[in-house]
């Protein structure tokens, strides 16, 4: 019964587009509620896509039981979670997720390891002495000893 009163509105927002009733039908069944849905925060719109996706899961492990549990516990549920400011979590945590993904992970794992590792003495190198070259016919002992 909604869903054809819903399409008999929709259709008469197509129908009387330009006629006063057209315009208070849309002002009603348009332009009010994209006001309200601009209100929204993103942690709001997560807040509510994470109690839809846990009501999903309850209804679908649950099956019958299910709809009797959300039917009673539903309200509850959702106001504890709107006293618990969870949207304001929810921001914080895909802030964070973001964050780190964009970061590059190298870079990161370099930052927290010169960061946080120990400090342990490096090994000294020591030089190697430099060995003529194959090919050196100059001066040298050999030289000497000729003369």
């Amino acid at each position: 019964m909604i869903q054809v009163t819903l399409l008999l509105f929709w259709f008469a927002l197509l129908v009387a587009d330009g006629t006063p009733i057209g315009r208070t039908l849309r002002r009603l069944l348009v332009e009010t509620p994209a006001r309200w849905c601009n209100r929204w925060s993103r942690g709001e719109v997560l807040l509510v896509l994470m109690l839809l996706a846990g009501a999903a899961l309850i209804l679908w492990l649950m099956e019958a039981e299910g709809r009797l549990f959300l039917g009673m516990m539903g309200p509850d549920i959702v106001a504890g979670a709107s006293m618990l400011e969870l949207g304001t979590l929810l921001d914080v945590a895909v802030t964070a997720v973001t964050v780190f993904a964009t970061l590059r992970v190298q870079g990161l794992r370099h930052w927290v390891a010169a960061r946080f590792s120990r400090h342990l003495p490096r090994a000294r190198r020591t030089r190697r002495p430099a060995r003529p070259a194959a090919n050196d016919d100059g001066d040298g002992p050999a030289f000497a000893l000729a003369a």
